[in-house]
């Protein structure tokens, strides 16, 4: 009896904590436990994307003064994150969580020179490949106490930007196709940005394809969601080239600029056909604090500068 009872007190324990995982709950420490130790609670950045099926989970700890590994660690699963404890000495520490960072993702040093672990980089095999999102985390933790209990939460964030085109009034059948012109290569998480948060793109560029769409109703034409590195550092703009092949075969090429993608952002460009030209300037408008519209305000580049 006393075995079955301690099944069943086991089993409503995995029922109960389960739901916490990627949520704002702390993993608490139970009876019996070794309550010293460092643990790890994943969080959403963004609420959109609670109920996103974690398929894996890689968690680095570098010392943070010294940029140097002290842990790298491999999970299957959330739950298996939240069940660890990490015994470290005192001092200060980065915690990276990357969660389904898997093909065509990849992970690497940005040079082959760089031996501080600070210069870890994700990115794409492809920068078109358009995958499912992959997630990262960093935060700072300060341990004081070498056999204290610590909780620390890591808030997930895509790591890639989302942009999308939509076109109205074009003739029925017309087709686009393009290139992002400047995304970067790969992503360095560890590295922060002038508004405090963690991940910065590379300088090193790579080209993105817009995939093929056609108007079909409606004469509005819509792409695909694509899913890509933000703009490479460095840029100023979002720098795309865009071609419209009407029906009858004739192309029209348009140059575009429009504001920086940063990681986790999502971006929707919004044109008329009758308003657009060879050199288009696009501002943004805020609609949340993930999602920008870029509309054409009638500013025109100069192709020469």
């Amino acid at each position: 009896k006393m075995k079955a009872k301690r099944r069943f007190y086991v089993c409503l324990w995995v029922l109960l904590c389960v739901p916490c995982l990627l949520a704002s709950c702390d993993h608490e420490v139970h009876d019996g436990e070794d309550k010293s130790g460092l643990s790890v609670s994943l969080t959403w950045a963004d609420e959109a994307d609670q109920g996103t099926e974690v398929k894996d989970v890689k968690l680095w700890i570098f010392n943070a003064d010294e940029g140097s590994l002290v842990e790298e660690k491999h999970y299957g699963s959330a739950q298996e994150v939240a069940s660890q404890r990490f015994a470290l000495p005192e001092g200060h520490y980065q915690i990276l969580a990357a969660t389904n960072l898997i093909e065509p993702f990849t992970i690497g040093e940005a040079t082959r020179a760089v031996t501080n672990m600070n210069q870890l980089m994700f990115g794409l095999s492809n920068p078109s490949a358009s995958p499912d999102h992959g997630y990262y985390g960093v935060t700072d933790i300060i341990i004081d106490k070498s056999n204290g209990n610590y909780v620390t939460k890591d808030e997930m964030r895509p790591m890639l930007a989302e942009l999308t085109v939509i076109i109205e009034g074009v003739p029925e059948n017309t087709a686009i196709s393009g290139k992002v012109l400047n995304v970067a290569s790969g992503l360095l998480p560890l590295q922060k940005n002038e508004d405090g948060t963690f991940g910065t793109a590379t300088y090193t560029k790579e080209e993105c394809d817009i995939p093929l769409a056609i108007a079909v109703h409606g004469n509005a034409l819509m792409t695909e969601t694509m899913r890509l590195m933000p703009t490479a550092n460095g840029f100023h703009t979002t720098r795309l080239f865009i071609q419209l092949i009407a029906p009858n075969g004739i192309i029209s090429n348009y140059d575009i600029e429009a504001p920086i993608m940063k990681a986790g952002g999502k971006y929707q460009i919004n044109l008329e056909f009758e308003e657009m030209k060879p050199y288009m300037y696009l501002t943004s408008t805020k609609i949340d604090d993930w999602t920008e519209e870029w509309i054409y305000r009638g500013e025109i580049l100069n192709p020469e500068n």
